[in-house]
C-alpha cells in the first residue's frame, strides 16, 4: 500500500511541474490566459508552492492585473518570506 502512494505522490510531483513548465511555456508565448490555467491547475496539486504564485503574479503583472499580481507576490512572500524577486515586483508594484 506504501508503494501506491508513493507512485501517486511521484506522479502528483510530475504533474505540478509539467503544469509550472506548460504555464512558463504559454507565458513565454504571451498566451497569459493559458498560462494562468496551468498555474492555476498546479496550485490544485500543491497550493504551499511559492513558485507558481510567483509565475501566477507575474503574469498578472504582464496582463496588466495589479492587484491580483500584488495579491500573488504576497502570498509567494508569506511562503517563502526570501523570495527576492516576489518582493522586488510587489515593491515596484506598490510603489516603494
Amino acid at each position: 500500500m506504501k508503494d501506491k502512494k508513493e507512485k501517486f505522490n511521484k506522479n502528483e510531483d510530475n504533474l505540478e511541474q509539467e503544469l509550472i513548465e506548460l504555464g512558463k511555456f504559454y507565458f513565454l508565448n504571451q498566451k497569459y490566459d493559458q498560462a494562468i490555467k496551468e498555474f492555476q491547475e498546479a496550485l490544485k496539486i500543491n497550493s504551499n508552492n511559492p513558485q507558481i504564485y510567483y509565475n501566477l503574479g507575474i503574469t498578472y503583472e504582464a496582463k496588466n492585473m495589479i492587484e491580483q499580481a500584488s495579491k500573488m507576490y504576497r502570498q509567494t512572500l508569506e511562503l517563502k518570506s526570501d523570495h527576492v524577486y516576489a518582493k522586488e515586483h510587489l515593491d515596484k508594484l506598490v510603489g516603494i
